[in-house]
C-alpha cells in the first residue's frame, strides 16, 4: 500500500474556550425545578403538605439502551407516606412504640435557651406555669423573681434608698458603699466584696459539719437563728440533699469563745474528746479481739476431736499474772493455748 493511501490520524482538538449556552429544553426544565422548590418551601412555611404529583410514565426503551439520568423525575414523597399501615412484627411490638417520620426536630438538646427561647428547658418548675402565659414569658418570671430574692440586678436596693445614716451605709472595713446587701440582710454584717477576699480568715463561710467538729457546738445551737444566722444555698454535691447551712467564721468564733470562756479552753476539750474516742475505740477492738480468740480455740478444740486426737484432756499452764487498771483485776494467759482468764482481787 502506498503511503498516499494509508489513513492519517486526525488532529487533536484543544479545549474549548467556553461552555456551549444551554438549550431551551435544558432552560425550562432549569426554571421549572426552581418553581417547584419555592412551592413547596412555602408550603412547608405554611404547614401545608407537600402536594405529591403522579409520576409521569418512563419512557420505552426501544433499542434497549440506558435511559438518560435526565429523564429520571425526582420524586416529592416525605420520609413515612403513604406507610401509615404498616405494622411492625409481633415480636418487635414492644420496641417500636412511635413513628420516626412523625417526630419534631429537638436540636438534640445542644441548642441553648437563647437560640430556642421556646424550648422547654427554657422555663423551671412548669408544674406552676399558669395556662395562658408562654414558655419564655415564664422563665422572664422566673429570672426576674431569683434576681428578687437575690437581691442582684435591677433589684439591688440603691444607696439613696435606704434610710439610714452613711455609716449605717458603709463597709466595715474600708468604708465603701458597695456592700453585700445578702449578707447585711442574713448576717447583719456590713463588707464589700473587696474586703471579704482579703480578710477570710474573718469573712469565710463555714459549713455545719465544720461548725460543730472544729468549734464543738451542738446541732441545737447551730439552728438557732438568733445565736448564729446561717446562709441556706443548694447542696454541690447532689441537688436531692437537703441545703447547706454557711455559718460567718467570725460569728462562730465569737460564740465558741463565750461558750467555752477561751480558746485554750476549747482546745483542752477538744483533746480530751478525742482521747476519750480513741480509748473508746481501742477498748471496742480489745474486746472483738478476745471473742475471736475464744472462738478461734473452740473451733480448734472442736476440729481436733473431731479427728481423734483431742481425747485427753487439757490442764492450762498459766503465766505471770497482768494487772489491768486500778480496780483489781488480773489476767492470765496460758502458755500452751493462749486461753486468757481475768480475776478480781477483792
Amino acid at each position: 500500500m502506498s503511503s498516499g493511501n494509508r489513513p492519517s490520524t486526525p488532529p487533536r482538538q484543544g479545549p474549548s474556550s467556553s461552555k456551549p449556552p444551554p438549550t431551551p429544553e435544558q432552560v425550562r426544565r432549569i426554571e421549572t425545578n426552581r418553581l417547584r422548590a419555592k412551592a413547596i418551601r412555602d408550603g412547608l412555611q405554611r404547614g401545608e403538605p407537600i402536594p405529591t404529583a403522579p409520576a409521569a410514565p418512563p419512557p420505552r426503551n426501544e433499542d434497549n439502551t440506558k435511559r438518560p439520568f435526565s429523564t429520571i423525575e425526582p420524586t416529592s414523597r416525605k420520609g413515612g407516606e403513604g406507610r401509615e399501615n404498616l405494622r411492625p412484627m409481633k415480636k418487635f411490638a414492644k420496641y417500636v412504640e412511635y413513628d420516626l417520620s412523625k417526630m419534631s426536630d429537638t436540636k438534640g438538646g445542644f441548642m441553648s435557651t437563647e437560640d430556642d427561647p421556646h424550648s422547654v428547658l427554657a422555663a423551671e418548675n412548669l408544674r406552676d406555669k399558669p395556662a395562658g402565659m408562654t414558655l419564655e414569658e415564664w422563665a422572664r418570671h422566673q429570672k426576674r423573681i431569683k434576681l428578687q430574692k437575690e437581691k442582684r440586678g435591677a433589684f439591688e436596693p440603691a444607696i439613696s434608698a435606704l434610710d439610714a445614716t452613711d455609716e449605717e451605709k458603709s463597709c466595715w472595713e474600708c468604708k465603701a458603699k458597695e456592700i453585700d446587701w445578702k449578707w447585711k440582710e442574713v448576717f447583719k454584717c456590713r463588707v464589700c466584696e473587696k474586703c471579704k477576699k482579703a480578710n477570710p480568715e474573718k469573712y469565710s463561710l463555714l459549713t455545719k459539719t465544720e461548725a460543730r467538729e472544729d468549734y464543738l457546738l451542738t446541732d441545737p445551737e447551730l439552728r438557732d437563728e438568733e445565736i448564729l444566722p446561717h446562709l441556706e444555698q443548694p447542696n454541690p454535691h447532689k441537688s436531692t440533699w437537703s441545703n447547706m447551712m454557711l455559718y460567718l467564721k467570725y460569728q462562730v468564733e465569737e460564740f465558741a469563745k463565750k461558750k467555752w470562756g477561751s480558746f485554750e479552753a476549747m482546745d483542752a476539750e477538744f483533746e480530751k474528746r478525742t482521747a476519750e474516742k480513741k480509748r473508746r475505740s481501742e477498748n471496742k477492738f480489745k474486746t472483738k479481739l478476745r471473742e475471736l480468740k475464744k472462738r478461734t480455740r473452740v473451733d480448734a478444740w472442736k476440729r481436733e476431736r473431731a479427728k481423734g486426737g483431742g481425747t485427753t484432756k487439757h490442764e492450762h499452764v498459766w503465766g505471770t499474772a497482768v494487772q489491768q487498771g486500778d480496780q483489781g483485776e488480773t489476767i492470765k494467759t496460758c502458755e500452751e493455748c493462749g486461753f486468757e482468764l481475768e480475776e478480781w482481787v477483792i
